[in-house]
């Protein structure tokens, strides 16, 4: 018992540099554990780039005349792709931040030795930034595209790399939540995913029928400034579609840039929160 106290207070004891050298350590573990992974999703996401240039050069050889604005033709490459594939990176690699150490029994060698806080931060950092890499990887090939094309690169291609990032954040917050309480890594990852793409699909598909209110707590909501900031709309940022006499759809386009910055924010924050108060609580088997 007396050797578990002076465990513990050695291990509170330490100096900052010693804590940020811990973190550093903890994340660049995480980098190597994940390499495979990130390179699987390096691999998807070229793979998805090459299939849209496939696909465009034979519409081109067809006759449909190359867009005049470059945005335009970047623009081409994320609308059907940016949100899907953030879902995925971020899912897989913020489905085993927490659970892998209850779901392995890790925690039992880990927690005695380090504490659970720079546990927490070191991974969440590690992760993000291998999920940026990803996305970052999938715009570098879009620009590089776009440079052969028009000899430029429009500004707005950044922008929305900027907002994709914001965007990743989300997502990776809310699986880590789901990690925080899931018996393993492929039940946080699959829970996240039919959330994201089915749950909150079809209660914004249900509210467009009875609601006019703006879908701000539906996270793939969010996913739609990436594209959104190309041609934002300088009056409403909704449309309203008559079904039947009486009956209106209303479809938001996409949250204004302060409601996107806020939004975003605000959940990654509680999403974190609330997976780091759970994780810290959780007991080992």
């Amino acid at each position: 018992m007396i050797k578990m106290e002076e465990s513990m207070q050695i291990k509170e004891n330490i100096g900052p540099k010693r804590k940020l050298q811990q973190i550093y350590d903890i994340g660049y573990f995480e980098i190597i554990r994940n390499f495979k992974k990130t390179l699987i999703l390096l691999i998807i996401a070229a793979v998805i780039f090459i299939l849209f240039v496939i696909g465009q050069e034979y519409q081109f050889g067809q006759g449909v005349e190359l867009p005049t604005d470059p945005a335009d033709f970047a623009l081409g490459f994320l609308m059907m792709s940016i949100d899907s594939l953030v879902l995925i990176s971020a899912t897989s690699y913020g489905g085993s931040i927490i659970v892998t150490d209850f779901e392995k029994l890790t925690g039992n060698i880990l927690f005695p030795k380090i504490s659970r806080e720079r546990l927490f931060v070191g991974r969440f950092l590690a992760n993000y930034l291998m999920n940026a890499f990803v996305i970052l990887f999938y715009y570098i090939l879009i620009a590089f595209i776009v440079f052969i094309k028009y000899l430029g690169i429009p500004k707005i291609l950044w922008t929305s790399l900027g907002w994709a990032l914001l965007y990743i954040l989300l997502i990776l917050s809310f699986t880590i939540l789901f990690s925080s309480f899931m018996k393993s890594t492929a039940g946080a990852v699959v829970l996240s995913l039919l959330i994201n793409m089915i749950v909150f699909p079809i209660i914004q598909s249900i509210l467009s029928v009875f609601s006019t209110v703006e879908p701000l707590f539906i996270l793939p909501y969010y996913a739609t400034i990436i594209t959104g900031c190309f041609n934002m709309p300088e009056g409403d940022r909704f449309q309203t579609i008559p079904i039947m006499e009486g009956l209106d759809i209303t479809l938001w386009i996409t949250p204004s840039f302060q409601a996107a910055l806020i939004g975003t924010t605000i959940f990654s924050f509680v999403f974190l929160f609330s997976a780091y108060l759970i994780f810290r609580n959780r007991q080992n088997k």
